[in-house]
């Protein structure tokens, strides 16, 4: 208990120590000390509060001002009396820590070198010649007030800061943690401070004590084996003092010029020996770190008995496994960096890395195997250690990437001649890596783990082409796994990607070749499981080896399904067949010999589709491959076609005009084709059927398109003139078949003529007069296709198309209205274009319909007009060149022209608008200052539909607002929201509450009291004492210090939309918003808006040293005329 209470109150004067960063250097730091530890009863917190009280009224006694400088001036007098005086150990603990206190909080530059340099010999002396009995804490905030007071000496001279700097060195190795890892920190600190010619004696002095504990070093590794890791003399104090010394050297690796890490590789050089010792561990992290930052082609001494080192430490089986992964990593680092020796020596390194790692996979699977039920729980191998096993991963992954050059086993005149030829030099080595694999592989009795499949797989790929040479064996082995799997467990799927690897290194010609899919005389399959690897992995095939090996293979599947009578059997024989057929997509993506085997494989297509439905939907993403990657790369745009598993294909754009034009000889007959299914497949099946009939037409002629629209109009019986649309069929049928003309019209209309696209407008005008609602959803959608395909059209008619759609009602089906609306956003982009300097009457027009739905009684109807604003936002902030002006400034400017609006429910959709808007792009207040004063002083109005929807805004825009432009609006919006604090119905005086803490919470409560009228000061007095008993006593920091960090650091907030003003969703990558229905309607709906994260609550308090420390502050002036001591450690002239 004792022991307890003495930790305690060591743990309590470090927080009071380490409590500077939460100290404001503006206020006087003895009464903030007061009001916080002088109601404590603890010893240490009373010393601590009669210093400071003491100190603050000697600095009264001279008329002195009551800032850190002072205090520092005071308390360095009083430990320079204590130590030549007396030696009290509680007096010196506690001007200690109030020195620690005190010192971060000085401002930069404030003490004069000459002066620092004393105040530092005077630590130093406390520290060489400690009180007896004085504690762990006041060592530590010692340490600290020397780190301190070594960045106000003169950085640029060795001799001003060689004593400080040393003392720091010999703490580094201190036996009490904390003080050694505060000096530590400060010895890092400091020395990055240090200027080019300091550094370099500073780093002298490392490399000097390094040398210094060597002898030590060899002492231990000589004495120590892998057996006796575990002695007493570990804990020896000069062992523990090598391992510190080296846990410095990490730290200050990144700092140290390259000349003295070259000297400290070849002294820890000595520290590593065949045997695994105490040091091992702590020596190759040092030489990592090393790694991390030393220069390719730098030069280190000995170089190669470290290599040597390295290797022999790896061949040793009985060191500890993670340091054999530790020394193989450091070992291919070497080498990589340095190429040491000629290509013989590197070799045979290499083969040693990968021996020592794969016998170490062989030798602990052996141990699993006979000794398992006796180890379990105490012995960790490579194969059920996690960690030991991704290093091992890692690192063969690495030599396989960095040192197997394919171009040199390819260029191989002997493998050139005989491709099975492996008898060079490079190959005998690969031959090596996996033949080591195969045993890996052989001794497992299931499924290989991740990572032993995951070198694997980087081996095939790095192979490539050439892998069925060298892995043929392994790839055997790997589907003698898969032919047993069952399940689709995690290790089945890494077995699968690992043979997804091979498919693509290989190709699936090599692969089938090696695993054939088979059908027995007895009906049995073998090999089946690869259809699904080859779906997801082949890229870069062939469509003639598609044609004459898939399709007899799945013909042969089809036959023996109706000599088949069992049903069971029959019905997996056809879904063996649709796998095969299933690969079509996998083989059209990249094939090399498109523009040779496109027209055969068309004729085989256009067949299948008159036979097979199955086949319909297969066959339609296979051509959307094909006409989508040679489009891609004559438009330059590579789209997102490519399975992201799979390696980067393209082609060239010679080669894409030349299956172009293969594409087209048959785009007019496949067209056709998928026009006709489009009349006979269920609704369902239409979705990818339109997208592919958008591709083919993209590649057809714009007369063939005429052709085929015009006989599928007449196949349905259906004739179109300018003024109407003549319907020879009974009204059954009529419907359907108009929806199917629109589909059509819709899927084509990006590659039609002129004439066509007139010809389908007509269509759409007379089909909007019907009241089904599916035929207005496809008209609008067609309609929209047509705006955004075809800007000529929508420039010619431009006026004819807004009086068109304003000519008809909103309509109530929301598909319907969503493309409307889409059709508005198109036209109003362009109104607002093509009239910037004039009226916008069009504009405005369809703008009010978006701006009246908003306050809609229906949620989905709202939705749907928050998208459309959003999107409209969005795009015209991208194209409009700089803030104040162009097609963005004008959509916005129509918007608040809806605030001066008659009607309380036009200008509440305005204020919901703008809060859309303002959260999508908070910079807009700025740019156009009008926009908040004009929506404050609607809080005027008497219209509580109004008034509610400002509410909402200002809570939006108090949460959007970076704080700096916050604050030059806060006048405003006090002024205008306090006036409804009194206001309790509605919910108003609650809504003005959140919206004040938010204010609070990011501005500070003393800037918003500061501009608060006296009339509601005792409100907005009830809303910080509410607030602040929601939070901890702690967070009472300085308000500038939080405004700053919270200005500074933007992304560390999340911008939430607010309940008031309404709910973001996701819909098609685009944020959609919705306003806030009332709260009755809130507890029926499942659409809950987002909460907001509270901003600015989380400033960093290490933050607020740094501002603290560099804010203005009034210093000391030197006492020309002999005045006391105190007043000498400032300088005589005031600095910022």
């Amino acid at each position: 208990m004792k022991k307890q209470r003495r930790q305690t109150t060591e743990e309590s004067m470090e927080v009071s120590t380490d409590a500077a960063i939460s100290f404001a250097g503006e206020s006087d730091v003895c009464q903030q000390l007061l009001d916080r530890y002088g109601k404590s009863a603890a010893p240490q917190h009373r010393h601590l509060c009669a210093t400071a009280a003491a100190t603050r009224s000697i600095i009264q006694a001279e008329s002195l001002p009551l800032i850190p400088l002072s205090y520092f001036a005071a308390t360095i007098d009083a430990l320079s009396d204590t130590s030549r005086i007396t030696h009290d150990a509680d007096a010196v603990s506690a001007l200690s820590s109030f020195l620690a206190i005190v010192l971060p909080l000085v401002p930069e530059k404030s003490i004069a070198t000459s002066k620092a340099a004393e105040a530092t010999e005077i630590v130093i002396e406390l520290m060489e010649s400690p009180c007896e009995g004085l504690p762990v804490s006041s060592v530590r905030a010692l340490v600290k007030c020397l780190g301190v007071l070594l960045e106000f000496c003169d950085l640029d001279d060795w001799e001003s800061v060689k004593s400080g700097f040393q003392t720091l060195m010999k703490y580094s190795i201190d036996k009490r943690p904390k003080v050694r890892k505060c000096a530590q920190d400060c010895v890092v600190k400091v020395f990055k401070s240090f200027q080019s010619p300091v550094k370099k004696r500073a780093s002298k002095l490392v490399l000097k004590s390094l040398k210094t504990y060597m002898p030590l070093a060899v002492k231990t590794v000589a004495s120590r084996s892998a057996d006796e890791s575990k002695d007493d003399s570990l804990s020896k104090c000069e062992h523990l003092e090598v391992l510190h010394m080296l846990n410095l050297l990490k730290f200050l690796v990144p700092y140290l010029p390259s000349k003295v890490i070259s000297k400290a590789v070849v002294e820890l050089q000595k520290a590593i020996s065949v045997r695994f010792s105490a040091l091992t561990r702590h020596t190759f992290d040092v030489m990592e770190e090393i790694l991390r930052f030393l220069e390719v082609g730098s030069t280190i001494p000995d170089i190669v008995k470290i290599v040597a080192t390295l290797a022999s430490y790896i061949s040793v089986r009985q060191n500890p496994v993670d340091t054999i992964f530790s020394a193989s990593a450091l070992l291919v680092n070497f080498l990589t960096k340095f190429q040491i020796g000629d290509s013989n020596k590197w070799n045979s390194h290499y083969s040693l890395v990968t021996g020592s790692i794969t016998g170490r996979f062989i030798s602990l699977l052996d141990m699993i195997i006979f000794f398992d039920y006796l180890m379990m729980g105490t012995m960790k191998s490579l194969l059920t250690s996690e960690a030991t096993a991704t290093k091992a991963s890692i690192i063969i992954k690495e030599m396989i990437n960095d040192h197997i050059d394919v171009d040199i086993l390819s260029s191989s005149k002997m493998m050139l001649a005989d491709e099975n030829y492996v008898d060079s030099k490079e190959s005998r080595i690969l031959k090596s890596l996996c033949d080591m694999l195969l045993k890996v592989l052989s001794t497992n009795r299931g499924i290989p783990n991740e990572h032993t499949l995951a070198v694997i797989s980087v081996l095939f790929l790095k192979l490539g082409k050439s892998s069925h040479i060298y892995m043929g064996s392994i790839l055997l082995k790997l589907a003698s796994f898969m032919t047993v799997a069952s399940g689709n467990t995690s290790d089945v799927k890494h077995l699968q990607e690992c043979l997804g690897s091979a498919v693509i290194a290989m190709g699936p010609e090599k692969l089938l070749e090696a695993i054939p899919i088979t059908l027995d005389a007895n009906l049995t399959c073998s090999n089946i499981w690869l259809i699904p690897i080859l779906k997801d992995y082949v890229a870069g095939s062939s469509l003639g080896f598609f044609i004459e090996c898939i399709v007899p293979l799945a013909d042969s599947f089809q036959e023996a399904c109706q000599k088949v009578k069992m049903s069971v059997i029959r019905e997996e024989l056809q879904a063996h067949a649709r796998g095969c057929w299933e690969l079509l997509p996998a083989f059209c993506r990249y094939p090399h010999d498109m523009h040779q085997n496109f027209q055969s494989l068309a004729k085989l297509l256009i067949s299948c589709l008159r036979k097979d439905s199955f086949m319909l939907e297969t066959v339609a993403l296979a051509l959307q491959h094909l006409v989508k990657q040679n489009r891609s790369v004559l438009s330059a745009d590579q789209g997102d076609v490519e399975v992201s598993k799979l390696p980067k294909t393209s082609y060239s754009k010679k080669t894409a005009t030349r299956n172009i034009k293969a594409l087209a000889s048959c785009s007019e007959e496949l067209l056709q084709a998928f026009t006709k299914l489009l009349v006979k497949v269920p609704l369902e099946k239409h979705a990818f059927l339109k997208d592919t009939i958008e591709c083919l037409a993209l590649i057809t002629d714009s007369s063939a398109i005429t052709k085929i629209f015009l006989s599928s109009l007449k196949r349905l019986k259906l004739n179109v003139s300018v003024d109407k649309v003549i319907d020879d069929k009974s009204s059954t049928n009529k419907n359907a078949n108009r929806c199917l003309i629109l589909e059509l019209a819709s899927s084509v209309v990006g590659a039609a003529s002129l004439d066509l696209i007139d010809l389908i407008y007509n269509f759409i005008r007379q089909s909007l007069q019907e009241e089904d609602d599916n035929i207005q959803s496809e008209s609008y959608a067609t309609l929209y296709k047509i705006l955004e395909k075809s800007s000529g059209f929508c420039s010619s008619r431009f006026e004819e198309l807004v009086e068109l759609l304003l000519g008809f009602k909103s309509p109530a089906y929301v598909t319907s209205l969503r493309w409307r609306f889409s059709c508005f956003r198109t036209l109003l982009i362009h109104s607002i274009e093509r009239t910037s300097d004039g009226e916008n009457t069009h504009g405005f027009r369809m703008l009010n319909e978006i701006i009246v739905t908003l306050k809609d009684s229906k949620e989905e109807s709202r939705k749907v007009a928050y998208d459309i604003l959003l999107g409209m936002s969005s795009s015209l902030q991208k194209t409009s060149s700089s803030p104040d002006k162009g097609p963005y400034y004008e959509f916005i400017s129509m918007i608040m022209g809806y605030l001066s609006g008659s009607s309380p429910h036009i200008k509440s959709g305005a204020v919901s608008a703008l809060s859309l808007v303002i959260y999508n792009d908070s910079k807009i207040c700025n740019s156009m200052p009008d926009l908040v004063p004009s929506i404050l002083e609607l809080l005027h109005s008497k219209a509580i539909e109004v008034i509610k929807a400002v509410l909402g805004f200002l809570k939006v825009l108090v949460l959007s607002l970076q704080v700096r432009d916050l604050q030059n609006f806060m006048s405003d919006i006090l002024s205008g929201l306090l006036p409804w604090s009194s206001v309790s119905r509605h919910h108003f005086k609650s809504k003005v509450t959140v919206i004040l803490e938010i204010i609070m919470r990011k501005c500070g409560s003393a800037s918003v009291k500061s501009l608060v009228p006296e009339k509601y000061r005792d409100f907005v007095k009830n809303v910080l004492e509410n607030r602040q008993g929601k939070t901890s006593s702690q967070e009472a920091v300085t308000t500038k210090t939080e405004a700053e960090n919270s200005d500074t650091t933007p992304k560390s907030r999340q911008k939430k939309i607010p309940k008031a003003a309404g709910s973001i969703t996701s819909n098609n990558n685009e944020r959609s918003t919705e306003p806030r229905k009332r709260k009755r309607d809130d507890k029926r709906s499942s659409y809950k808006p987002r909460k907001f994260a509270p901003a600015g609550n989380t400033v960093d308090r290490k933050k607020e040293v740094k501002h603290s420390g560099k804010r203005k502050i009034a210093n000391f002036k030197s006492d020309n005329s002999g005045g006391k001591r105190r007043k000498q450690w400032t300088k005589k002239n005031t600095r910022v």
